[in-house]
């Protein structure tokens, strides 16, 4: 009596779906950055000047490949020294003035451990808390 060989015992259609079953796995596996809250928050009303900004997300962000700008009108004003307090957040010293108007607040960061860029942006509104003489 002669046994089969098991040498080819997997057929090339399972094959074939276990090759796309990995791949569907790694892609879900980089998942992507999720913003939770920030500072100033989305559609927020800021008394008084921003001076510095910060954002948190489910996973840790990695500071060195982050990116935050401000936008008012055509002006961008950079936020630098951007660094982690060690609560899945991303902080940084904005570098201008902020007077009073609608602004963009534009931010791009990965996982720390990910290659994976994600990005988004929203707007808030400085308002003016002195008096006019």
């Amino acid at each position: 009596m002669e046994l089969v060989s098991s040498k080819n015992s997997v057929s090339t259609p399972v094959r074939v779906f276990l090759a796309l079953l990995l791949l569907i796995f790694a892609a879900c596996v980089q998942a992507d950055v999720k913003l939770l809250d920030s500072f100033p928050k989305s559609g927020s009303k800021v008394s008084g000047m921003v001076t510095d900004v910060r954002l948190w997300f489910d996973v840790e962000p990695d500071p060195a490949a982050s990116k935050i700008e401000l936008i008012k009108d055509d002006t961008r004003i950079a936020v630098l020294g951007l660094h982690s307090m060690g609560e899945n957040d991303l902080m940084g010293f904005v570098q201008q003035p902020t007077p009073p108007g609608r602004y963009r607040f534009v931010w791009r960061t990965t996982a720390a451990a990910s290659d994976a860029v994600v990005a988004g942006e929203f707007n808030f509104t400085v308002v003016s808390t002195g008096s006019k003489p």
